[in-house]
Protein backbone atom coordinates (compact mmCIF):
# COMPACT_ATOMS: atom_id res chain seq x y z
CA UNK A 1 0.00 0.00 0.00
CA UNK A 2 3.25 2.23 0.97
CA UNK A 3 4.82 1.44 -2.55
CA UNK A 4 1.24 2.55 -4.44
CA UNK A 5 0.59 5.81 -2.39
CA UNK A 6 4.15 6.75 -3.07
CA UNK A 7 3.76 6.02 -6.69
CA UNK A 8 0.44 8.05 -6.78
CA UNK A 9 2.22 11.24 -4.91
CA UNK A 10 5.12 10.80 -7.61
CA UNK A 11 2.38 10.75 -10.32
CA UNK A 12 0.05 13.69 -9.05
CA UNK A 13 3.16 16.05 -8.89
CA UNK A 14 4.48 14.96 -12.62
CA UNK A 15 0.97 15.57 -13.27
CA UNK A 16 0.84 19.28 -12.23
CA UNK A 17 4.11 20.10 -13.17
CA UNK A 18 3.54 19.26 -16.69
CA UNK A 19 0.23 20.67 -16.47
CA UNK A 20 2.34 24.26 -15.53
CA UNK A 21 4.29 23.59 -18.84
CA UNK A 22 1.49 23.41 -20.60
CA UNK A 23 -0.24 26.20 -19.17
CA UNK A 24 2.86 28.18 -19.70
CA UNK A 25 3.25 27.08 -23.93
CA UNK A 26 -0.72 27.92 -24.20
CA UNK A 27 -0.21 31.46 -22.29
CA UNK A 28 2.89 31.92 -24.68
CA UNK A 29 1.13 32.32 -28.05
CA UNK A 30 1.90 35.77 -29.52
CA UNK A 31 -1.35 37.88 -29.77
CA UNK A 32 -0.34 40.19 -32.83
CA UNK A 33 -0.86 37.86 -35.81
CA UNK A 34 -2.54 35.02 -33.44
CA UNK A 35 -5.97 34.61 -32.13
CA UNK A 36 -5.56 32.50 -29.70
CA UNK A 37 -8.43 30.12 -28.83
CA UNK A 38 -8.78 27.41 -26.17
CA UNK A 39 -11.88 25.19 -27.04
CA UNK A 40 -11.90 23.43 -23.80
CA UNK A 41 -9.83 24.24 -20.59
CA UNK A 42 -7.13 22.07 -19.71
CA UNK A 43 -7.75 20.36 -16.72
CA UNK A 44 -5.52 17.48 -16.75
CA UNK A 45 -2.07 16.46 -18.56
CA UNK A 46 -2.45 13.14 -18.92
CA UNK A 47 -0.39 12.38 -21.96
CA UNK A 48 3.61 10.96 -20.26
CA UNK A 49 1.37 8.80 -18.01
CA UNK A 50 -0.78 7.29 -21.12
CA UNK A 51 1.66 7.03 -23.70
CA UNK A 52 3.77 4.94 -20.87
CA UNK A 53 0.47 3.23 -19.41
CA UNK A 54 -1.66 2.67 -22.64
CA UNK A 55 -4.92 2.43 -22.79
CA UNK A 56 -7.59 -0.89 -23.35
CA UNK A 57 -7.79 -0.39 -26.87
CA UNK A 58 -3.91 -0.10 -27.46
CA UNK A 59 -4.25 -4.32 -26.64
CA UNK A 60 -6.87 -4.27 -29.73
CA UNK A 61 -4.71 -1.99 -31.35
CA UNK A 62 -1.68 -4.39 -31.38
CA UNK A 63 -4.29 -7.69 -32.37
CA UNK A 64 -5.73 -5.48 -35.33
CA UNK A 65 -2.07 -4.58 -36.54
CA UNK A 66 -1.05 -8.32 -35.91
CA UNK A 67 -3.13 -9.24 -38.85
CA UNK A 68 -2.17 -7.04 -41.01
CA UNK A 69 -0.25 -8.80 -43.72
CA UNK A 70 3.47 -6.92 -45.17
CA UNK A 71 1.14 -7.02 -48.64
CA UNK A 72 -1.53 -4.52 -47.19
CA UNK A 73 1.22 -2.23 -45.97
CA UNK A 74 2.86 0.79 -47.92
CA UNK A 75 6.83 1.47 -47.35
CA UNK A 76 6.26 4.84 -47.20
CA UNK A 77 8.75 7.01 -49.27
CA UNK A 78 10.50 9.63 -46.81
CA UNK A 79 13.19 12.70 -46.00
CA UNK A 80 15.27 13.51 -42.59
CA UNK A 81 16.05 16.50 -41.64
CA UNK A 82 18.94 16.31 -39.00
CA UNK A 83 19.34 18.95 -36.49
CA UNK A 84 22.33 21.48 -37.84
CA UNK A 85 23.52 21.18 -34.32
CA UNK A 86 26.22 18.03 -33.90
CA UNK A 87 26.84 16.76 -31.38
CA UNK A 88 23.37 16.51 -30.23
CA UNK A 89 22.32 12.60 -30.53
CA UNK A 90 22.11 12.07 -27.10
CA UNK A 91 19.77 15.04 -26.57
CA UNK A 92 17.84 13.70 -29.73
CA UNK A 93 17.46 10.40 -27.85
CA UNK A 94 15.26 11.76 -25.40
CA UNK A 95 13.32 13.90 -27.78
CA UNK A 96 10.91 11.48 -30.02
CA UNK A 97 11.60 12.52 -33.57
CA UNK A 98 8.69 14.62 -35.78
CA UNK A 99 7.11 13.24 -38.44
CA UNK A 100 4.99 15.44 -41.15
CA UNK A 101 1.95 13.99 -43.14
CA UNK A 102 0.98 16.55 -46.04
CA UNK A 103 -2.47 16.40 -47.23
CA UNK A 104 -4.61 15.04 -50.41
CA UNK A 105 -2.56 15.73 -54.16
CA UNK A 106 0.09 16.19 -51.78
CA UNK A 107 3.68 15.00 -51.43
CA UNK A 108 6.71 15.34 -48.94
CA UNK A 109 8.22 18.33 -50.64
CA UNK A 110 5.41 19.73 -49.13
CA UNK A 111 6.72 19.94 -45.98
CA UNK A 112 10.56 20.23 -47.24
CA UNK A 113 11.30 24.00 -46.27
CA UNK A 114 9.44 23.76 -42.93
CA UNK A 115 11.18 20.79 -41.77
CA UNK A 116 14.28 22.19 -42.60
CA UNK A 117 13.37 25.03 -40.82
CA UNK A 118 12.16 23.71 -37.62
CA UNK A 119 15.08 21.16 -37.64
CA UNK A 120 17.91 24.41 -36.76
CA UNK A 121 15.31 26.57 -34.45
CA UNK A 122 14.35 23.95 -32.05
CA UNK A 123 15.64 24.11 -28.32
CA UNK A 124 15.12 20.27 -28.19
CA UNK A 125 16.79 18.55 -31.23
CA UNK A 126 14.97 16.26 -32.97
CA UNK A 127 14.90 14.24 -36.33
CA UNK A 128 11.89 15.18 -38.31
CA UNK A 129 10.83 13.05 -41.45
CA UNK A 130 8.43 14.19 -44.27
CA UNK A 131 6.98 10.99 -45.98
CA UNK A 132 5.15 10.28 -48.91
CA UNK A 133 1.70 8.70 -47.85
CA UNK A 134 0.05 6.21 -49.96
CA UNK A 135 -1.14 7.07 -53.28
CA UNK A 136 1.21 10.05 -53.61
CA UNK A 137 4.80 10.59 -54.84
CA UNK A 138 7.05 8.64 -54.82
CA UNK A 139 5.66 5.76 -53.79
CA UNK A 140 4.83 4.78 -57.20
CA UNK A 141 6.10 1.25 -56.95
CA UNK A 142 3.49 0.71 -54.93
CA UNK A 143 0.21 1.16 -55.97
CA UNK A 144 -2.89 0.36 -53.57
CA UNK A 145 -6.77 0.60 -54.31
CA UNK A 146 -7.80 1.40 -51.11
CA UNK A 147 -6.90 4.20 -48.45
CA UNK A 148 -8.58 3.77 -45.81
CA UNK A 149 -7.40 5.93 -42.63
CA UNK A 150 -7.02 3.20 -40.93
CA UNK A 151 -4.71 1.71 -43.29
CA UNK A 152 -2.80 4.88 -44.00
CA UNK A 153 -2.23 4.83 -39.69
CA UNK A 154 -0.74 1.44 -40.77
CA UNK A 155 1.61 2.79 -43.17
CA UNK A 156 2.78 5.54 -40.81
CA UNK A 157 3.27 3.06 -37.86
CA UNK A 158 5.33 0.60 -40.22
CA UNK A 159 7.41 3.46 -41.31
CA UNK A 160 7.74 4.47 -37.23
CA UNK A 161 9.35 0.58 -36.89
CA UNK A 162 11.54 1.11 -39.89
CA UNK A 163 13.41 4.07 -38.52
CA UNK A 164 12.98 2.13 -34.87
CA UNK A 165 11.13 5.04 -33.45
CA UNK A 166 9.07 3.71 -30.17
CA UNK A 167 7.03 6.93 -30.55
CA UNK A 168 6.71 10.24 -32.37
CA UNK A 169 4.77 13.55 -32.65
CA UNK A 170 2.99 13.22 -35.01
CA UNK A 171 1.87 16.48 -37.59
CA UNK A 172 -0.57 16.44 -40.35
CA UNK A 173 -2.54 18.42 -42.37
CA UNK A 174 -5.50 18.10 -44.10
CA UNK A 175 -6.16 14.28 -44.90
CA UNK A 176 -2.53 13.81 -43.33
CA UNK A 177 -4.47 15.82 -40.63
CA UNK A 178 -6.83 12.72 -40.32
CA UNK A 179 -4.40 10.22 -40.23
CA UNK A 180 -2.36 11.39 -37.73
CA UNK A 181 -5.96 11.79 -36.00
CA UNK A 182 -6.35 8.41 -36.48
CA UNK A 183 -3.45 7.32 -35.93
CA UNK A 184 -3.40 8.54 -31.72
CA UNK A 185 -6.55 6.87 -31.41
CA UNK A 186 -5.33 3.50 -32.75
CA UNK A 187 -2.20 3.49 -31.22
CA UNK A 188 -1.71 5.91 -28.49
CA UNK A 189 1.46 4.86 -26.98
CA UNK A 190 3.54 5.40 -30.11
CA UNK A 191 1.68 9.38 -30.10
CA UNK A 192 4.33 11.64 -28.69
CA UNK A 193 2.44 14.29 -29.39
CA UNK A 194 -0.55 15.76 -32.35
CA UNK A 195 -1.00 18.67 -34.55
CA UNK A 196 -3.44 18.88 -36.81
CA UNK A 197 -3.42 21.77 -39.01
CA UNK A 198 -6.74 22.79 -40.16
CA UNK A 199 -8.64 19.35 -40.52
CA UNK A 200 -11.81 18.25 -38.09
CA UNK A 201 -12.42 14.51 -37.32
CA UNK A 202 -15.49 14.59 -39.03
CA UNK A 203 -17.12 13.83 -42.41
CA UNK A 204 -16.98 16.37 -44.98
CA UNK A 205 -19.98 16.43 -47.58
CA UNK A 206 -19.68 17.02 -51.34
CA UNK A 207 -23.15 19.22 -50.83
CA UNK A 208 -24.59 21.63 -48.66
CA UNK A 209 -27.60 19.59 -47.61
CA UNK A 210 -27.60 18.29 -44.21
CA UNK A 211 -26.80 14.77 -43.11
CA UNK A 212 -28.77 12.59 -40.84
CA UNK A 213 -27.93 14.39 -37.25
CA UNK A 214 -25.44 16.08 -38.63
CA UNK A 215 -25.00 19.75 -40.23
CA UNK A 216 -24.48 21.39 -43.68
CA UNK A 217 -21.46 21.34 -44.77
CA UNK A 218 -19.72 24.69 -46.96
CA UNK A 219 -16.41 23.70 -46.00
CA UNK A 220 -15.30 23.13 -49.69
CA UNK A 221 -14.71 19.47 -49.95
CA UNK A 222 -17.36 19.94 -52.82
CA UNK A 223 -14.24 21.91 -55.06
CA UNK A 224 -11.84 19.58 -53.51
CA UNK A 225 -13.54 16.71 -55.08
CA UNK A 226 -14.38 17.96 -58.46
CA UNK A 227 -10.85 18.98 -58.77
CA UNK A 228 -9.83 15.64 -57.83
CA UNK A 229 -12.04 14.00 -60.42
CA UNK A 230 -11.50 16.77 -63.32
CA UNK A 231 -7.56 16.36 -63.05
CA UNK A 232 -7.84 12.61 -62.86
CA UNK A 233 -9.04 12.93 -66.78
CA UNK A 234 -6.33 14.66 -68.01
CA UNK A 235 -4.63 11.78 -70.38
CA UNK A 236 -1.45 12.44 -70.58
CA UNK A 237 -0.88 9.96 -73.34
CA UNK A 238 -3.68 10.98 -75.24
CA UNK A 239 -2.65 14.75 -75.66
CA UNK A 240 0.53 13.73 -76.09
CA UNK A 241 1.63 17.03 -73.40
CA UNK A 242 5.39 17.39 -72.90
CA UNK A 243 6.16 19.96 -70.44
CA UNK A 244 4.43 20.89 -67.35
CA UNK A 245 3.49 24.06 -69.15
CA UNK A 246 1.01 22.41 -71.79
CA UNK A 247 -0.86 20.88 -68.33
CA UNK A 248 -0.65 23.92 -67.03
CA UNK A 249 -2.74 25.50 -69.89
CA UNK A 250 -5.26 22.99 -69.76
CA UNK A 251 -5.92 23.43 -66.30
CA UNK A 252 -6.21 27.06 -66.37
CA UNK A 253 -8.29 26.98 -69.25
CA UNK A 254 -11.36 24.72 -67.79
CA UNK A 255 -10.24 23.29 -64.37
CA UNK A 256 -8.59 25.64 -61.78
CA UNK A 257 -8.17 29.47 -62.41
CA UNK A 258 -6.20 29.75 -59.24
CA UNK A 259 -2.52 29.96 -60.23
CA UNK A 260 -0.94 28.50 -56.75
CA UNK A 261 -3.56 25.26 -56.87
CA UNK A 262 -2.41 24.82 -60.58
CA UNK A 263 1.05 24.57 -59.26
CA UNK A 264 0.30 22.95 -56.62
CA UNK A 265 -1.72 19.94 -58.38
CA UNK A 266 1.65 20.11 -61.00
CA UNK A 267 4.15 18.95 -58.38
CA UNK A 268 2.78 15.48 -59.25
CA UNK A 269 3.96 15.51 -62.41
CA UNK A 270 7.36 14.24 -63.18
CA UNK A 271 9.36 15.24 -66.13
CA UNK A 272 10.90 12.90 -68.56
CA UNK A 273 13.55 12.94 -70.96
CA UNK A 274 13.42 11.48 -74.03
CA UNK A 275 15.87 8.94 -73.63
CA UNK A 276 14.12 7.37 -70.61
CA UNK A 277 10.99 6.75 -72.25
CA UNK A 278 11.02 2.92 -72.44
CA UNK A 279 7.72 2.94 -74.88
CA UNK A 280 8.55 4.20 -78.09
CA UNK A 281 5.23 5.25 -79.04
CA UNK A 282 4.74 6.79 -76.25
CA UNK A 283 3.47 9.99 -77.17
CA UNK A 284 3.92 12.16 -73.51
CA UNK A 285 7.20 13.08 -71.64
CA UNK A 286 5.48 13.24 -68.68
CA UNK A 287 4.25 11.02 -65.60
CA UNK A 288 1.92 11.47 -63.15
CA UNK A 289 3.45 10.22 -59.56
CA UNK A 290 0.12 10.00 -57.80
CA UNK A 291 -2.38 6.77 -58.16
CA UNK A 292 -5.29 8.83 -59.51
CA UNK A 293 -7.79 5.64 -59.59
CA UNK A 294 -6.91 4.52 -56.29
CA UNK A 295 -7.75 8.57 -55.22
CA UNK A 296 -11.04 8.92 -56.83
CA UNK A 297 -12.61 5.36 -55.99
CA UNK A 298 -11.52 6.59 -52.33
CA UNK A 299 -12.88 9.82 -52.24
CA UNK A 300 -15.87 9.08 -49.84
CA UNK A 301 -13.31 7.29 -47.08
CA UNK A 302 -11.18 10.53 -47.54
CA UNK A 303 -14.42 12.52 -47.06
CA UNK A 304 -15.38 10.42 -44.24
CA UNK A 305 -12.97 9.72 -40.80
CA UNK A 306 -12.74 5.96 -40.10
CA UNK A 307 -10.78 4.71 -37.26
CA UNK A 308 -11.26 1.67 -37.87
CA UNK A 309 -12.33 -0.23 -41.61
CA UNK A 310 -15.70 -1.70 -40.01
CA UNK A 311 -16.41 2.00 -39.33
CA UNK A 312 -17.44 2.14 -43.42
CA UNK A 313 -19.84 -0.84 -43.53
CA UNK A 314 -22.26 0.20 -45.88
CA UNK A 315 -25.00 -0.65 -43.43
CA UNK A 316 -23.64 2.35 -40.94
CA UNK A 317 -24.88 4.40 -44.24
CA UNK A 318 -22.10 6.98 -42.67
CA UNK A 319 -24.19 8.85 -40.22
CA UNK A 320 -23.37 7.40 -36.90
CA UNK A 321 -20.03 7.40 -37.78
CA UNK A 322 -18.31 10.09 -35.26
CA UNK A 323 -20.58 8.87 -32.42
CA UNK A 324 -20.22 5.36 -32.60
CA UNK A 325 -16.07 5.94 -32.84
CA UNK A 326 -16.27 8.69 -30.12
CA UNK A 327 -16.99 6.18 -27.41
CA UNK A 328 -14.86 3.91 -28.21
CA UNK A 329 -11.26 6.13 -28.63
CA UNK A 330 -9.92 8.64 -27.13
CA UNK A 331 -6.07 10.51 -27.22
CA UNK A 332 -5.49 11.77 -23.69
CA UNK A 333 -2.57 13.21 -24.70
CA UNK A 334 -2.27 17.00 -25.30
CA UNK A 335 -3.99 17.48 -28.96
CA UNK A 336 -2.89 21.25 -30.81
CA UNK A 337 -5.00 21.87 -33.52
CA UNK A 338 -3.97 24.85 -35.82
CA UNK A 339 -6.81 26.35 -37.87
CA UNK A 340 -7.01 29.02 -41.12
CA UNK A 341 -9.25 31.40 -40.00
CA UNK A 342 -9.82 31.97 -43.61
CA UNK A 343 -10.65 27.91 -44.07
CA UNK A 344 -14.16 26.47 -43.30
CA UNK A 345 -12.98 22.83 -42.85
CA UNK A 346 -12.51 23.52 -38.59
CA UNK A 347 -15.90 24.61 -37.78
CA UNK A 348 -17.67 24.92 -34.10
CA UNK A 349 -20.28 22.27 -35.14
CA UNK A 350 -17.08 20.00 -34.89
CA UNK A 351 -16.23 20.42 -31.00
CA UNK A 352 -18.29 18.44 -29.29
CA UNK A 353 -16.77 15.54 -32.02
CA UNK A 354 -13.12 17.03 -31.49
CA UNK A 355 -13.68 16.86 -27.26
CA UNK A 356 -15.24 13.59 -27.41
CA UNK A 357 -11.86 12.10 -29.23
CA UNK A 358 -9.02 14.77 -27.63
CA UNK A 359 -10.19 15.72 -24.12
CA UNK A 360 -6.93 17.53 -24.04
CA UNK A 361 -6.78 20.16 -27.02
CA UNK A 362 -6.12 23.36 -27.73
CA UNK A 363 -7.21 25.33 -30.91
CA UNK A 364 -5.42 28.06 -32.37
CA UNK A 365 -6.42 30.31 -35.57
CA UNK A 366 -4.16 32.16 -37.89
CA UNK A 367 -5.95 34.78 -39.18
CA UNK A 368 -6.66 35.78 -42.61
CA UNK A 369 -4.99 32.06 -44.30
CA UNK A 370 -7.12 29.19 -45.72
CA UNK A 371 -6.53 25.95 -45.64
CA UNK A 372 -2.99 25.72 -46.49
CA UNK A 373 -2.03 27.25 -43.31
CA UNK A 374 1.89 25.79 -43.78
CA UNK A 375 2.07 27.42 -46.82
CA UNK A 376 0.39 30.81 -46.79
CA UNK A 377 1.49 31.52 -43.22
CA UNK A 378 5.07 29.51 -42.96
CA UNK A 379 6.37 32.10 -40.13
CA UNK A 380 3.93 31.49 -37.85
CA UNK A 381 3.07 27.89 -38.37
CA UNK A 382 6.78 27.43 -37.47
CA UNK A 383 6.67 29.48 -34.54
CA UNK A 384 3.93 27.38 -33.10
CA UNK A 385 4.97 24.47 -33.87
CA UNK A 386 8.54 25.45 -31.62
CA UNK A 387 6.43 26.54 -29.17
CA UNK A 388 4.44 23.13 -29.22
CA UNK A 389 7.38 21.27 -29.44
CA UNK A 390 10.10 22.90 -27.24
CA UNK A 391 7.08 22.94 -24.45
Amino acid sequence: MTMVSSHIRRLVVLTMSMQLLWTRFVSSFPRSSLSKIPITPLTSFNSIYMQRHPTTFSSSTRRALSTTTSEDIVQLSYSEFQPSNKGTTTSQQHHPPVILLHGLLGNKRNFASLASSLSTQLQNPRSIYTVDLRNHGENTHDWKNTMSYSEMARDVLAFMDKISSEEAVIVGHSMGGKVAQSLALMAPERVAGLVVLDISPVRYYSDNKKASGGVGDDSGWKVVEQIVRSVAQIDLEEGGYKTKREVDAVLRDGILEDPALRAFVLTNLEQLRAKDVSDAESQSLLKWKIHWDGIVNELDRIAGFDVHDQSMDSNLEGLEEQQQQSSQYTYDGDVFFIHGGASRFVRSSHLPTITSYFPNHMLTTIRGVGHWVHAEAPDDTIALLKRYLDR
